[in-house]
Parts: C-alpha cells; structure tokens; sequence
C-alpha cells in the first residue's frame, strides 16, 4: 500500500498545477510563475504551500549515504560514511596517493553560478526560502495570519539548514538574504564571503524566527506529520551551536569558560526542557524498543524522533524509498549482496553488558571481553546493530531466518562462501522484519530519522563536558545507557568514576559513536573536533589533548570466519549448521545468555578468524593507512565559483582559479 509522503515526493497534482513526479522534468517545472503570476502565487495559501511542498522535495529528496540514509537535509551530498570507523575501502581524500589543493579539486557541493533556469543547489534553495519571504510581504495581504506564521517559518528553518551545510563544507559563505536577479552581476559583487561567526549568527536569527512563528508538532496535526516544527527548530539550534563551539570553529575550546559551550548548553537546555513538555523523550526501557523505534512508527510520530524524513512503500517512480536493506540484508534474505560489512574495530567499540568497555586504549580486549567470540555479555544495543552467525535476523518471507556467514577452503586454497564473503559480522540496525523482500526490497520505505531526542541530550552531555560540569555529563550519558537496560550498578552504568573534563569529552564522543552508529553522524564528530590529525601550526592538537589516536595512520581491519581445517569444494559444515538448532534470539531475553554460550562452543569447535586476502584499506593491493591532509576540513571554493565570481577569495590551504595560495581563512 502506497504511504502517504506529501513532504518528500514531488505530490503537486493537486488543483491546476500539474508538477512532474521525475525529478528533472520537476525542477523545470518547479517555479509557478510559469502558470501563475506572483499574486496568484503568494496570495493563494493553496499554491503557495505546494510551492513550499516543492522546496522540502528539493531539501530532502536526495538522502545519504549508500546505501541511502541521511546526515543532512540540504540537498545532494556523497557518501562519507566509508571517512570513519564505520566503513572500510580507502577513498579520495584519505588516499596517501593524492594531494588536493588546486581549485578544481575543491568540492563542487557550492554549486553553478546563479542563472535563470530552474536548479537545485544551495543557493538556489537559498532562493526559493527568499522567495517566499519576500513573496508575502509583498503579496500575501489576504493570507490568514496562521498560514503566513506557518509558511514564514518554514523559509526561515529551511534557510538556516542550508546556510548550516555550507558552513559544515566550506567554513565561511556569503550570506545572501533576497532574491537576486541573476543577470545583474553587478549587484552580486556585494556578496563576499562571510565569517564563520557572522553566517552562524544568521543561522540563529533564522532558527529563532522559526521557533518564534512554526506551530508544534501538536499543533500542526497529524495529518502535517514531516513538516518542520517549533521543536525541531529549538534543537537544531543545539546542533548548530554544538559544531561552532567545537575545535573546528573554537580555537579556545579548551576554555570551560568559553561563551561559545555557555551558548550551547543553553540552547540544549533550553530545547530539551521544551521537547519534554511537549511529550518528547527516549523512547522504551530495552534494547528490543529500541530496534523497533526504527521501524515501527511508520510515517507517525515516534516520542523520540525530532526530524523525519519520511518514505514510501512503493514501487511508484514519483515517491522516494530507502535501498537500505537491500544493502544490509543477506542475499538469502532477498537482498542481491553480502551484507553490510563491519570492520573489526566497531565490533570492539560497544561496551560490555554492565557498560564497561571491551577494550582499552590500545585496543586490547579487557573485561572478558573476547575478539573472536565477540558477541558474547555486550551492550543490548549490540545485538540490534550487527548481526552474526547463528543469530536469527527474521524478515518478511521468513521470520525465523538465521544469518550464517563463513568460508572455507579446498585443498588449492580457493575460498568458498556461505554467504559472498561478508564479515563475521553485518549491519542490520534500522532494519525492519516486515518490509516486503519482493525484487530485492525495491519498496523498502523505513523512514529515517534525521534528529533524535538522543543526539539532543548527547548534545547536551557534551557540553557539560565542556563547561566543566563533569558529573552532570556523565549523569546524562547514563540515561541514555539506562533507557536500553544497562544496569546502574556500582559503576554508573560502566562509565566509572570520571573527573577529567577531558575524559569525560571523550567518553561522550564514544557513547555518540555507539548510540547513533551508522546513522550518518560519525563523520561529522570526526570532522569538527578534527580527529583525523594533530597539526600545532594549525590550531588542532585535540587528539593529544583528549588522549585519543588520531586515524590517520590507522586503518580499518576486515576478518573473515573460515572453517576449521576444511579441504574441500563442498560446504563441509552444512548439516552441522542444519542441525544447530539454538540461534541466538535477541529478543528472547530469558534465553539470551544460555543462547550465546551455546554458540559459542559452536564459532569455537568449527571457526577461525582469518585476515582478509586483500587488506580491506588499500591501494594497489597493498595495505594502506588513512592519510587525511590538514586543508580537507574545510573545502576551498571550487574552480568554476572562482572564475565566474572573482571577487571571492579563496580558502587557505587551497589554490585559487589561477594557482595562487588562497588567504580566506575559512575558521574564522
């Protein structure tokens, strides 16, 4: 059955407009002007909402990471997921082999000059929220008060998202608040670009607007269920604040004393003390709510969730739908692949079942924690994030299916594999057991949840951290471990006693790595405390300073599961994997331990981790070590900006069009 996506499909067949559901015929098509003039267009509630309608398609409809997830709203963006511990493969910008500084290497995401025709980049978005600002001012006269507080608050929330993401890319940006006309480049001189502290103080503006003119969530309805809200834009404000308090933007960081980190507790603050008044909240008291938090209230509201992006069930080629589980799921499970394969350092970083960690600093297992039988007593939270042999991972053909995969060798020592050669263990968080399998999950529409109440009060332990407030943080990090069932005891949910305000640092940016893992956000914790590299001359020595190894010079190991002493071509284990007929059901709590022992004599009798072949992380088959260079955090503009925009300087660390050394220092 075909859901409701009113927000993030191109739905504008209603009354005389007759927009395209495909994209690129729809960007044509999306200025109204061409069937309505201005009057018509903002003094119409009716059209002026499906125009707004477009402008949500337009922020949302390209989402995330392949497979498709989301870390941002604001348009096209690409997969970085595989710069973290999430991912192995080595890419472009931690290649030892590359060197980007030229202007044509710098990334494109800033988008074409202004034209006339239809597009969708930054600052066209930009645009289309000007439009409607300035639109009602000028002829919106006989718009109801509501609707106007509704439509103007939405322009100024999508406005700061945008502005947001170009500041995550490229630092500061001009700041361009009306409607430009895009043959008059001589007005478009006045826009240079901005400081980071000026184009985040607009953000605020905007966002506080928002705040000041959206409805809530209640108030908006059910049937509005998607839409931006006063809440959302309370929150996003806590995030904003928390990257612009950050190393990235901070050079005094360190100070506990910093207004940057006052600001963001108290935009944290403040945010949560409104979203729990209006019902919002960590959702459940087990691990198993918390896997079915991701799949169970379909295109609903969830007490937990702040911003949505919501999907369709279906096939129709004018909705959006998710590729996720067709990239997790195993083949035998409908899927066309392998898995989603896990690097061995994520399996280490969970906590054990009391919260304590499985390994020290120095990766060495500690807490009986074992790197072979990895899922043996680990965090609830564990056991809905990955999935391994002899584990039961149901979907909808088959809800006691159980996932195997493991290789063996002939006496050649060619490998064969139960399942394509996956990891010992796969993704399968946000996955749901109901979504239908049929030509390989085409029609997969789990919704993605772009803001949870997590990451607010994740938000707001950081910052504690930061002010010097450590034992609040870690009282605030315990409930996020106490909603999954990690038990209080003696140890404040295995946290320890934590004093150090770096430590206590550290430890948030660990629980952010473990609670949202895989939902897009890691790459961005990397990116603004800059745990890439440690460069003095740079203002960056966050990784000495929190006590933690810098990845560059790591890299991402794969394993495999190999059978004992196998010569054969034949699965020389398959009637064994017949017969067990103990999987590990997760939600079988009263079982779970007694399961798990029992798998584990079984990895034990018939298993080995064996390295991969080839290094998961190389080049040219050889194993190679993340090298990410000190001007990657921050974009320079890109060439075609430069040249057809050459009063806007370029970014150090980056050459401008013509190979001089930009001087546009793009923290500030």
């Amino acid at each position: 059955m075909k859901k409701k996506t009113i927000l993030y499909s191109a739905l504008l067949a209603i009354g005389l407009l007759s927009f395209s559901g495909c994209s690129d015929q729809f960007l044509k098509d999306m200025t109204p002007y061409d069937k309505y003039s201005p009057e018509q267009t903002f003094g119409s509630e009716v059209i002026l909402d499906q125009y707004i309608q477009n402008i949500y398609y337009n922020y949302f409809r390209v989402s995330g990471m392949t497979p498709t997830q989301s870390y941002s709203l604001a348009g096209k963006y690409t997969d970085f997921t595989a710069y973290t511990e999430e991912k192995w493969g080595i890419q472009t910008k931690i290649s030892s082999s590359n060197i980007l500084e030229e202007a044509k290497d710098c990334d494109s995401y800033f988008g074409t000059n202004l034209a006339s025709n239809i597009s969708n980049d930054p600052y066209s978005r930009i645009r289309y929220c000007n439009d409607i600002l300035e639109g009602i001012d000028k002829y919106g006269q006989t718009l109801s008060d509501g609707f106007t507080r509704k439509a103007r608050g939405q322009a100024y929330f999508l406005r700061a998202i945008q502005l947001f993401d170009l500041v995550r890319v490229y630092g500061g940006v001009p700041i361009v608040n009306t409607v430009l006309d895009a043959a008059d480049r001589e007005a478009a001189k006045a826009y240079n670009r901005e400081s980071v502290e000026v184009c985040i103080k607009q953000i605020i503006d905007d966002l506080d607007d928002a705040a000041g003119l959206l409805p809530t969530r209640k108030e908006w309805g059910d049937a509005e269920y998607g839409r931006l809200t006063k809440e959302a834009a309370l929150a996003y404000k806590s995030r904003v604040l928390l990257v612009f308090a950050s190393p990235i933007f901070n050079k005094d960081w360190d100070n506990s004393g910093n207004q940057r980190w006052k600001d963001a507790l108290k935009a944290t603050q403040d945010a949560k003390t409104f979203l729990d008044n209006e019902g919002y909240g960590l959702y459940g008291a087990t691990g198993k709510d918390w896997d079915e938090m991701f799949y169970k209230y379909d295109n609903k509201f969830c007490k937990e969730v702040i911003m949505v992006k919501m999907l369709a069930a279906s096939t129709s080629g004018s909705d959006e739908r998710s590729s996720w589980q067709k990239t997790i799921r195993l083949k035998s499970m409908g899927s066309n692949g392998s898995g989603f394969q896990v690097p061995q350092g994520m399996l280490d970083i969970f906590p054990m079942a009391d919260g304590k960690p499985a390994v020290d600093e120095n990766g060495n297992p500690v807490n009986g924690y074992d790197k072979f039988l990895f899922f043996k007593n680990r965090d609830p939270r564990f056991y809905y994030t990955f999935t391994f042999s002899g584990m039961k991972w149901g979907y909808d053909a088959n809800a006691d299916a159980v996932v195997w995969n493991y290789y063996w060798e002939d006496t050649s020592g060619n490998q064969y594999f139960a399942n394509v050669g996956s990891s010992p263990a796969v993704v399968r968080k946000m996955s749901s057991p109901t979504a239908s399998s049929a030509s390989t999950y085409a029609a997969d529409g789990t919704d993605v949840y772009e803001y949870r109440y997590a990451e607010l009060l994740l938000n707001l332990a950081e910052c504690y951290a930061a002010t010097g407030d450590v034992s609040t943080a870690i009282d605030v990090l315990g409930q996020v471990r106490a909603r999954v069932g990690i038990p209080v005891g003696s140890n404040k949910y295995g946290l320890g006693s934590i004093s150090d305000k770096h430590e206590a640092i550290k430890t948030c940016l660990r629980e952010r790595q473990i609670e949202l893992a895989y939902e897009g956000k890691r790459y961005w914790d990397i990116w603004r405390w800059m745990l890439y590299t440690d460069d003095a001359s740079n203002n960056n020595t966050t990784c000495a300073t929190l006590g933690l190894e810098p990845l560059n010079g790591t890299h991402r190991v794969g394993k495999y599961l190999k059978v004992k002493g196998a010569t054969t071509k034949e699965d020389p284990i398959a009637s064994e994997v017949a017969a067990f007929d103990t999987p590990v059901d997760v939600n079988d709590e009263a079982n779970l331990q007694a399961n798990l022992e029992t798998l584990a004599a079984f990895w034990t009798s018939h298993f080995e981790f064996k390295d991969t072949k080839t290094p998961v992380d190389n080049i040219n088959n050889e194993q190679a070590e993340i090298t990410w260079r000190e001007n990657y955090y921050l974009s320079g503009l890109p060439e075609n900006v430069l040249l057809m925009n050459p009063w806007l300087s370029q970014s150090t660390g980056w050459q401008d069009a013509y190979g001089a050394k930009g001087v546009f220092d793009a923290r500030q």
